[in-house]
């Protein structure tokens, strides 16, 4: 999407206008509220620090200015990545502060601290659902020119609140 001009910041990105809702078995086009609706159902329980609600919360809102820029999706999602990290940072750290290593090695110290279940086998190695985000992590932070719908972005925000609501149990 090329750089928006100040009159058209504020209308929704076109792509959204084939995008529909069904409400009452009657297909309708997708609204702002519907948007934030999705995006605001995906949240973190109280256990999680602030510092990682803080950095969650940047990539909802992220999400939720993609309606107005669709490609701020692939934005969203490595903010989501981001808090996911952080979220292991503090439990592993007892803190957010630097650390040494990727997600990769923060994973694999959790997963042998028993804080994140250990590697599912499978056919690939992304059949394990952390080792598919590491891997989306990484395609995304290494330079993409991918685009992402809403439903894929709202499935790795909701994947990586679940994953961080796992390392702070209530």
């Amino acid at each position: 999407m090329p750089f928006e001009s100040l009159d058209d910041i504020l209308k929704p990105d076109p792509r959204f206008a084939d995008l529909c809702v069904v409400q009452g078995g009657i297909a309708r086009r997708m609204t702002l509220a519907d948007h934030h609706g999705a995006i605001a159902d995906i949240s973190l329980s109280d256990a999680v620090p602030g510092e990682v609600g803080a950095a969650f919360d940047r990539a909802r809102n992220t999400i939720i200015y993609a309606f107005f820029d669709y490609d701020l999706f692939v934005v969203g999602e490595v903010q989501a990545f981001g808090a996911f990290e952080l979220a292991l940072k503090h439990r592993l750290n007892g803190h957010g502060g630097a650390a040494r290593g990727t997600l990769r090695n923060l994973v694999d110290r959790a997963r042998k601290a028993g804080i994140l279940p250990a590697l599912v086998p499978g056919p690939t190695v992304v059949s394990d659902p952390i080792e598919a985000l590491i891997a989306l992590r990484n395609g995304l932070s290494h330079g993409t020119s991918d685009i992402h719908s809403p439903g894929m972005a709202l499935e790795v925000v909701a994947a990586c609140a679940s994953w961080i609501d796992h390392v702070f149990p209530s």
